[in-house]
C-alpha cells in the first residue's frame, strides 16, 4: 500500500466520525482491530466502532492539526471539544493493510476523562 492509500484510508476514517458518519468510519475497521488507548479496552472493532460513536457523538467541534503517512503507517494529531471536558488533543497512530484499519494507538491526558466517569 502506498502512503498515498494509508493517508486516504486515515483521513476518510477521520472524516467520517467527525462528521457523525460511524457506520462509515467503522467500514474502515478491520475485523480484527487492535486497540491501544490510556483508558478502556476494546477486544474488537465491533466494540471500538461502538465507543467510537458513543464518544464521537458528544464531540461539537474538532480540528485536524496534523496528518502524515508512510508506508502502512499515519498519524493525526487533532483537538476535539467535547462538553463538561473542554479540549482534548489526541494523538493517533494507525496501520493501515489492504485498505483497512488494523491498528490504532491512541494517547491523549486521560485527566478530565477520569474525572468525569468516561473510564470503564
Amino acid at each position: 500500500m502506498s502512503p498515498q492509500d494509508t493517508g486516504a484510508v486515515i483521513r476518510g476514517y477521520y472524516d467520517a466520525w467527525t462528521s457523525g458518519e460511524f457506520g462509515q468510519a467503522a467500514s474502515l475497521l478491520a475485523p480484527g482491530l487492535r486497540v491501544e488507548v490510556p483508558v478502556n479496552s476494546y477486544p474488537d472493532a465491533r466494540s471500538f466502532a461502538a465507543a467510537l460513536e458513543g464518544f464521537g457523538s458528544l464531540t461539537t467541534r474538532t480540528e485536524l492539526l496534523a496528518a502524515m503517512s508512510s508506508g502502512s503507517d499515519g498519524m493525526l494529531l487533532y483537538d476535539m471539544d467535547v462538553p463538561g471536558l473542554g479540549t482534548l488533543r489526541v494523538a493517533e497512530h494507525f496501520t493501515v493493510e489492504n485498505g483497512k484499519i488494523t491498528r490504532i494507538r491512541q494517547v491523549h491526558d486521560t485527566a478530565a476523562l477520569r474525572a468525569a466517569g468516561f473510564v470503564g
